[in-house]
Order: structure tokens, then sequence, then C-alpha cells
């Protein structure tokens, strides 16, 4: 996801309370930033050994998700 501008959210999705695919790689983009972040913490600090396991765990899963809804979009990416 690096390579790619963060998608946007889709204000459609906020007016009808549901999640569309747009929303959702918006979200997935904001916790994949957060998340890559925070290992990049744990990692400069060379704090909690558990703790940076545990994000890389959540990374890779947030990573799959990422590649499953990718492989769902009905229309290009915007």
């Amino acid at each position: 996801m690096s390579s790619e501008s963060a998608p946007q959210h889709d204000p459609l999705a906020e007016e009808m309370d549901l999640i569309t695919f747009q929303e959702a790689d918006a979200r997935l983009y904001e916790e994949l930033t957060r998340t890559k972040q925070l290992i990049e913490n744990i990692r400069t600090s060379n704090d909690d050994a558990e703790e940076l396991a545990a994000q890389e765990q959540r990374l890779s899963a947030l990573e799959t998700v990422a590649r499953r809804l990718r492989s769902q979009r009905t229309q290009p990416f915007n």
C-alpha cells in the first residue's frame, strides 16, 4: 500500500450508515499506517518484544485483508 495514494473516505458510507469498499479501503489504509508506525516506534525504543510480535502479527492480518479487498474491488482504485 505504500506505493498507492491514501484512499478517500466514502461520504455515502456516513450518510447511509454502511461500509462500502471505498470506506473499508480508507479505514484499512489508516490502520495499516498506524500499525506500521507503532511497529517502528517499538523497534526504535527497543521496547517490549512481546508487543512487537503482536503488532507484527496484526500487520500481517491487515495486509491479508488489504489483498482480499483489492481482489474484490469492482471499480478502479481512485
